[in-house]
């Protein structure tokens, strides 16, 4: 009886780890499965920002250059491009979409120090 008990108990402990697992593993597809869809739109002559959409709703509007002092807009829509795509990569990725200014000299983003 002891024996069927153990047993017992090792199998609903083995059932209840694989379920765990699969919601996990399960909620991580989803995660990568999400659509988000950048758009660049012009907000004032040679001023430029972009939206970050998740399937069909907003999750970022980013009207001025991220990550240096001040108000100042992307130059060109190349420019918000550039970024709204690195911010989506991030988080694609799972991490932060934070901006350095290292970044923002990397893909050649104009803007005042």
């Amino acid at each position: 009886m002891k024996k069927f008990f153990k047993y017992t108990i090792v199998f609903v402990t083995i059932v209840i780890g694989v379920l765990v697992l699969s919601f996990f593993l399960q909620k991580e597809t989803l995660k990568n499965n999400d659509i988000y869809t950048l758009k660049i739109n012009e907000r004032a002559e040679k001023e430029w920002y972009y939206e970050v959409y998740l399937d069909s709703e907003l999750i970022i509007k980013q009207e001025t250059i991220p990550g240096v002092p001040g108000i100042q807009s992307f130059k060109s829509k190349e420019e918000a491009k550039k970024v709204g795509t690195l911010v989506i990569t991030k988080l694609k990725s799972g991490t932060m979409p934070m901006i350095s200014l290292n970044e923002l000299k990397k893909y050649d983003i104009t803007f005042k120090k």
